[in-house]
């Protein structure tokens, strides 16, 4: 199975367990811009999936640890989509908060993993050196970005999504690499 083809076909399940018995959001994914994010946001739900699944365990300095970096991101760019830590090697969401809805979390979470996994691998038969390392990645859409940002130390991803009317990129960027430090 190709590249594309591997990131963009639907998964149903996602391919590690947080905790047993918490319900994954709604796989819908909302087809027009998100409306404005009010003072409230919701927690991101961890991801649960087949029973056969091995459980990833976490432990709870690992996940305050992730909710802390969430919280300082969301203090620094109050008008965000969603900011998310993602484990790098599942997919998993260790933390995070999305403004409205948030159905696709889990979803999203998987395939922005598979996104820096596949690029590592570009990178390798590049063949660069260990000089050149990822360190972000921006998607651009028509009315929103999403910037994955590479934790090596932590083995993370930090995900924003922003609106591009609403957030200037270059800021978005300097809060996300401050954090990468």
């Amino acid at each position: 199975m190709g590249l594309f083809s591997t990131l963009f076909s639907k998964r149903s399940q996602p391919d590690s367990v947080a905790e047993p018995d918490v319900p994954m959001p709604s796989p819908e994914l909302a087809t027009e811009p998100a409306p404005a994010p009010e003072a409230t946001t919701t927690p991101l739900a961890p991801a649960t999936a087949a029973p056969e699944a091995a459980l990833t365990v976490v432990s709870s300095q690992v996940r305050a640890q992730a909710e802390e970096l969430v919280q300082s991101v969301v203090h620094e760019l109050p008008n965000f989509i969603a900011v998310a830590v993602v484990d790098s090697a599942s997919g998993h969401i260790l933390a995070g908060q999305w403004a409205g809805h948030s159905g696709g979390a889990v979803e999203v979470a998987v395939a922005n993993a598979e996104i820096v996994r596949q690029t590592h691998l570009a990178i390798e038969a590049l063949q660069l050196g260990p000089a050149e390392q990822l360190e972000d990645i921006l998607i651009t859409l028509r009315y929103q970005l999403h910037l994955l940002q590479v934790l090596p130390q932590a083995g993370w991803l930090l995900y924003l999504a922003i609106r591009s009317q609403d957030t200037n990129l270059g800021l978005a960027r300097t809060v996300l690499r401050s954090h990468a430090a």
